[in-house]
């Protein structure tokens, strides 16, 4: 992953495009199950009519329900977990990028040290020996809630990138609970897996904002791809 950073860096010479394509990559790597997803979840609408109708039918009897309910997934060749799959795939690629992104800017007395690059390569080059990540006017190696206490005027545009995250991660659970059907979830439920992603959000505080940066292009994609 670092590696494919510095060869986006090799083009751009810009930290922030060169972790954007890299979410830009992940996110048409994952695309099958991102559309395999919408159209499950587009079928599970279409039978949302019949599983009202089993839901009155099998009022207060879970196990009967949850048995007509499995008949009427096979029946229409429909996965209710298929919503899920997206996320599972980009579980090992957070931790992946986790990774890279604290051995791009691993310090050694206050200087950057970066692991997981060839020596030679212009990333590693740019950021030996240094210790801050530049790109756009934002210190990418800066966590927000640090660059808010070492000068809080600073810091408040770090501040106003992770609420814009949160705002993009909102539109974005939004528009995939629109389409999602579950008969056993309840209005509470259903407002926490809404709101969820937003929490996300609000632990980028505490992440290098390069990290923000990744996120933030990844849900963009998201957006776009749901919308299709």
């Amino acid at each position: 992953a670092a590696r494919l950073i510095a060869t986006f860096y090799a083009w751009t010479h810009n930290y922030a495009l060169a972790i954007g394509l890299v979410a830009v990559v992940v996110m048409l790597l994952i695309t099958p199950l991102t559309l395999k997803s919408t159209k499950g979840m587009l079928e599970m609408q279409r039978l949302q009519p019949e599983m009202r109708r089993l839901q009155a039918e099998f009022k207060g009897d879970r196990q009967k329900l949850n048995e007509a309910m499995m008949k009427l997934y096979q029946e229409h060749k429909v996965n209710p977990m298929a919503s899920c799959l997206p996320i599972a795939a980009q579980m090992p690629v957070f931790i992946i990028m986790f990774r890279a992104m604290h051995g791009l800017i691993y310090e050694v007395n206050g200087k950057f040290e970066p692991k997981y690059l060839n020596h030679s390569s212009e990333l590693y080059t740019s950021l030996f020996g240094k210790s801050e990540m530049k790109s756009f006017g934002l210190d990418l190696a800066l966590r927000p809630v640090q660059a808010a206490q070492e000068n809080f005027a600073k810091g408040i545009i770090y501040i106003l990138l992770v609420a814009a995250l949160a705002g993009v991660y909102f539109v974005q659970q939004r528009m995939v609970a629109s389409r999602t059907v579950s008969p056993t979830m309840s209005a509470g439920q259903a407002k926490l897996m809404q709101y969820l992603p937003v929490v996300f959000a609000v632990f980028q505080l505490f992440l290098p904002t390069a990290l923000v940066v990744y996120y933030m292009v990844q849900a963009i994609v998201r957006i776009i791809q749901q919308y299709y």
